[in-house]
């Protein structure tokens, strides 16, 4: 997948905020998500195991506006799904979007924090703080460790996936308040988590050939 310069929540020029600021942002997700599908093929459209498809409108014209205000990205199906190996290339590069979006959020929360003071002393440096930081620094860590892993199975995509979504959902607690507003940069987290419980959730067969992963 092609490097991420900045956090997609991130509207160009650094505004992440505002109408203008979140719908510049949800083109950025697009665009990244659409380069997700490129891993599959030139103009590839990858469908899941349901045979459910996401993407641009653009890359998408005859699908539906995604619900929630997601008006940049379309869905249709269900339909036929992609072959195995389409599915597989697909994933890997919607979990490195998971985790380049957490990673930019992290990034921001450790700014924001650093910024704020509370009798003398900044809340970065509360250890509750430091702490909870420190966890979704690790769950960063080993998504990536585990996504460097070859033969990569359904079930361990998964994993990785519960894994940034519960270190995304301590993130924005993190960020404050604003982090769970519509032009927050928890709505581009929160349809990251959609994607994955779309594309990555393993089905009957593919949890029984994984065992216990």
């Amino acid at each position: 997948m092609p490097p991420v310069d900045t956090p997609p929540w991130t509207a160009p020029g650094g505004a992440g905020t505002g109408s203008a600021g979140a719908a510049a942002a949800l083109r950025n997700f697009a665009a990244a998500l659409d380069a997700c599908h490129e891993l599959a093929g030139p103009g590839a459209l990858v469908s899941s195991a349901a045979g459910w498809a996401v993407a641009s409108a653009g890359r998408l014209p005859e699908g539906a506006p995604v619900p929630g205000g997601f008006d940049a990205l379309a869905v249709t199906g269900p339909g036929v799904p992609s072959p195995d190996r389409a599915r597989e290339l697909f994933a890997d590069g919607l979990l490195r979007l998971h985790r380049e979006l957490l990673r930019g959020l992290l990034d921001a929360v450790v700014v924001r924090l650093n910024d704020r003071t509370s009798e003398g002393a900044t809340l970065l440096n509360r250890q509750l703080v430091r702490s909870a930081v420190a966890d979704v620094a690790l769950a960063l860590t080993e998504a990536a460790d585990l996504l460097a892993i070859p033969d990569r199975t359904a079930a361990r995509r998964h994993r990785i996936h519960r894994g940034l979504v519960d270190a995304g959902r301590v993130a924005i607690k993190l960020y404050g308040a604003s982090g769970f507003e519509a032009d927050g940069p928890g709505r581009l987290l929160y349809l990251a988590e959609l994607l994955g419980n779309t594309y990555l959730l393993p089905d009957r067969r593919e949890r029984d050939e994984d065992g216990n992963e």
